[in-house]
């Protein structure tokens, strides 16, 4: 499986790509939508977004819908912010997960959506 984590993830970035690695997943980071998209279009691809919850995920999700890009995405975010949860799985993501990273959690949601492909 391949991983895109999007955004700053509050400096979490390496702990979060170093337990999807551990568990057989290539892990790579972009800072923003834009080259987000850039990477899915270009072929380099990913079958799972991980994306910083700070950033505009509405606009990511209506994007890649617009280009008929279907790919999971997984909003994260220090803590268990609950109205900040609620919102990016209202948007369209599959789970929320907060940060710092568990690595029963991560390994949980690399597990489904590799389930579901």
């Amino acid at each position: 499986m391949r991983l895109l984590i999007v955004g700053s993830l509050e400096g979490h970035i390496g702990t979060a790509g170093q337990i999807a690695i551990s568990r057989g997943t290539k892990a790579a980071h972009v800072d923003s939508i834009d080259e987000a998209l850039e990477t899915v279009r270009s072929g380099q691809g990913a079958e799972l977004l991980f994306v910083d919850i700070k950033l505009n995920i509405g606009n990511l999700l209506t994007r890649l819908a617009a280009e008929r890009i279907r790919i999971p995405v997984v909003s994260c975010g220090i803590g268990t912010n609950a109205d900040a949860a609620v919102e990016a799985v209202r948007q369209g993501t599959k789970e929320y997960i907060p940060l710092p990273p568990d690595p029963e959690l991560i390994a949980a949601v690399l597990e489904a959506v590799a389930t579901e492909n």
